[in-house]
């Protein structure tokens, strides 16, 4: 149990996942489902579900992960139907694919419960596979948009989610950057509430046909009691304020980790108080009262947001009905600025970055500020400016590495023996000595997830697509049926139990000639080594059974039919046996399934880890080590084991028989994969064994 959670009063540092958690627990009147789909930015959020489990369980809370981001607004559906209140946290593509759950949930309303959808949203695009601006999502389907601004938001801002989502008989969402996710901060704790379970199904929350029509009919309402709510609780403020009946040249607008950064770029500038900021809390819908009372006491307004222009273009929206009406003309900049400069719309924003574009504005229009900028002021901006471009002038060069497995991933088993069997199914006569034939074009699609890194070399023969979870099975049907390719998909295990049944079942129905790889390593490893269907516990720590993937693809195959559907088993280990069966699978017509079945290195080396601090806590020594060396005098440096592996964990050494590759003892977890592939004899495995603690 992590006590952080647990502490009612005082001071505590969080990451923003774990703010999440430790604000439902705050929730006045409790929180009775966590649950939500495994994907970064978010990751954080279950690890702390399974952190305070014997507090959840001793509140009647449940936690559950959902297998996809519909799944997990669908419970919350579930849950509204006894009035029980519900979290969800999913990264933007997922709530990209919860669109027919989640407008469900918004029409039929949440009478006596509630939900709170917490996005997950990544502008640098860095850690997935798509750029995505969540808001305009959330406007689509008439979700109200909370977006914090500070650690001490995040963790507050749940509880009054739920505030305003009784107002409005209607969920909440909230919107989080990977910055504010997977970064964090120290909050002010406060006492954790129980939850009040009701088990009853009213009849009223039955008659779904009725609810919908009188949701659609009643959402403008219900839009308009949140706003006023949030107006009551003050979540859109406008601070340093102007004096009334004054009329400022400039304000910015600004919201969640836009704002931080404004803030803080304001404040290197030496201008924190003195330019009016309307804070907006509630970004989607914008409350009209306090966007035009803020426009009346600005000549002119910029809007700084992240990516495209969401808040601006609903400002102008606004204030376009108050020029109709005769009110005074405020200008509005936001991704255009008043001096010809811009602000980005793709990638996050930051300080320094806002700085740059902000302090010609300044400098050149002083008239802008509310109070005008002495000597000293300009000659403060100008050294800024003059720091930063110093700064981005400089020529930085750092060593290139391009993504790829992590030391001992069970994927580099597959990869390797895959890469070099493409080459020989390409090579004619290879094919015509072994099989009497042509030779053959391999087309691979990698998955989401892990398999994603397949487009960085070593292996990016491997990646003709990267089509995205549970539809490489569809993307290899459009590329057809010629007899002179093959079509390989990669499926991660986590996809397959989320989505990817449906692909390969759909495969079999339409007798396609394509092979499924399903790489079962017992984890969702990239999203933060998630529990799954495969794992014997759930996130309260209750067992469970794991799932078996390759019982479950027997299951689809039609016997009576005669369907042509291979499925098979392996350890990726054991090399040659696993060459050999995807040959003969990637030759052979009809649906084929290999399930590489080898853990996550991460998870099987931590638990071996654990295993051998408490042997030599008991004994005061390790019997027994083993080590991957590389021994130098064999070494040639040629760099082909680092080429076919791309592992983490070979490095340049400087020896006595000058560079030579060799094991990183602080990443090679020895997992042999090197030694495997057979690319050098100077691989050597040496055993270090001990009768006694040294002395």
């Amino acid at each position: 149990m992590d006590l952080r959670f647990t502490q009612d009063a005082g001071e505590q540092v969080f990451t923003g996942s774990e703010l999440l958690v430790k604000g439902a627990l705050e929730t006045e009147g409790g929180v009775d489902l966590y649950t939500g789909a495994p994907g970064v930015p978010l990751r954080g959020y279950f690890d702390a579900l399974v952190k305070v489990a014997p507090l959840l369980a001793e509140q009647r809370s449940d936690a559950r992960i959902a297998p996809s981001g519909a799944a997990a607004v669908a419970m919350l559906n579930g849950a509204q139907l006894p009035g029980r209140r519900g979290i969800a946290a999913v990264r933007s593509t997922g709530l990209a694919a919860a669109v027919t759950s989640l407008t469900q949930g918004i029409l039929t309303g949440t009478d006596g419960g509630g939900g709170v959808i917490v996005c997950g949203d990544d502008p640098w695009h860095d850690v997935t596979a798509a750029p995505f601006d969540s808001r305009f999502l959330a406007e689509h389907v008439r979700l109200p948009l909370l977006e914090p601004a500070s650690p001490q938001e995040i963790k507050d801002w749940i509880d009054l989610a739920f505030h305003l989502g009784r107002a409005g008989r209607i969920y909440i969402g909230m919107l989080l950057s990977s910055s504010q996710a997977e970064g964090g901060g120290t909050v002010r704790c406060q006492p954790n509430q129980f939850a009040h379970r009701n088990e009853q199904v009213g009849a009223a929350q039955r008659d779904v046909r009725r609810r919908l029509a009188a949701g659609e009919a009643q959402l403008e309402q219900r839009l308009a009691a949140v706003i006023t709510e949030a107006r009551r609780l003050s979540i859109n403020r406008i601070l340093n304020r102007p004096q009334k009946g004054e009329v400022v040249p400039l304000g910015f607008v600004a919201s969640g980790s836009a704002c931080a950064f404004l803030m803080q770029a304001l404040a290197q500038m030496g201008l924190s108080g003195r330019v009016p900021i309307l804070k907006l809390g509630l970004t989607y819908p914008l409350d009209e009262q306090v966007v035009t009372e803020f426009a009346r006491q600005c000549r002119r307004l910029i809007v700084i947001e992240e990516r495209r222009s969401f808040v601006e273009r609903q400002i102008v929206q606004i204030l376009s009905r108050e020029r109709r009406q005769g009110a005074a003309l405020t200008e509005v900049f936001g991704k255009q600025l008043p001096d010809g400069g811009s602000i980005p719309e793709a990638r996050e924003l930051h300080p320094s970055l806002l700085m740059q574009r902000l302090i010609p504005v300044v400098r050149d229009h002083p008239v802008v500020l509310p109070r005008e900028l002495s000597r000293r002021d300009g000659m403060g901006l100008d050294e800024e400016l003059r720091r930063i471009e110093q700064t981005e002038a400089c020529d930085v060069r750092v060593g290139e590495r391009q993504p790829t497995f992590c030391a001992g991933c069970p994927h580099r088993d597959t990869t390797s023996v895959l890469v070099q069997l493409k080459h020989d199914l390409a090579d004619a006569q290879y094919m015509l000595e072994h099989y009497k034939r042509k030779p053959v074009d391999l087309v691979c699609h990698a998955d989401a997830g892990c398999s994603s890194l397949l487009v960085y070399e070593p292996n990016a023969a491997l990646a003709a697509t990267r089509p995205g979870r549970g539809v490489g099975g569809a993307t290899a049907g459009g590329a057809g049926q010629d007899g002179d390719n093959r079509q390989l998909v990669f499926m991660g295990d986590g996809t397959f139990h989320q989505s990817g049944q449906g692909d390969i079942a759909h495969a079999i129905h339409t007798g396609r000639n394509v092979t499924f790889v399903i790489l079962d390593n017992k984890t969702t490893a990239m999203t933060g080594r998630h529990r799954h269907a495969d794992a014997q516990a759930d996130l309260m720590g209750r067992k469970t059974f794991a799932y078996d993937i390759a019982r479950a693809v027997e299951g689809m195959v039609p016997k009576k039919q005669g369907a042509a559907v291979n499925v098979i088993g392996v350890d990726p280990t054991d090399r040659q046996r696993y060459r050999n069966l995807l040959e003969q699978m990637l030759l052979t017509n009809g649906v084929n399934v290999i399930v590489a079945d080898k853990e996550c290195g991460i998870t099987y080396h931590r638990r071996q880890t654990a295993k051998r601090r408490e042997q030599k806590a008991e004994l005061g020594y390790l019997p027994k080590q083993q080590f991957m060396n590389i021994a130098a005098d064999v070494c040639e440096a040629c760099l082909e084991c680092t080429r076919l592996t791309g592992c983490t964990g070979l490095m340049m050494q400087d020896t006595d028989y000058g560079p030579k590759v060799q094991t990183d003892l602080s990443a090679c977890v020895n997992d042999r994969a090197c030694q495997r592939i057979g690319a050098c004899p100077a691989f050597e495995l040496v055993t270090v064994s001990r009768t006694r603690p040294s002395t």
